[in-house]
């Protein structure tokens, strides 16, 4: 069976900033190697930032950047 991937926003920016990378994820993803100890704890404090942001501003628009 043949497995779609999608292009989501966040890969499509991606693209726009290194078409190689996005290449990349959809045809040879094993070659991405695994976020280190401490890239892994900076996306986590982002995760942990966008909670606190939600939870102060519960009427916002979440996913919202500056073109909509």
């Amino acid at each position: 069976m043949l497995k779609m991937s999608l292009l989501t926003k966040s890969k499509y920016l991606i693209g726009l900033q290194c078409p190689k990378y996005l290449w990349t994820m959809f045809h040879e993803k094993h070659k991405i190697p695994e976020p280190d100890e401490q890239a892994q704890f900076k996306f986590d404090q982002g995760y942990l930032v966008g909670d606190l942001a939600k939870s102060l501003f519960k009427d916002g628009i979440e996913g919202c950047n500056v073109y909509c």
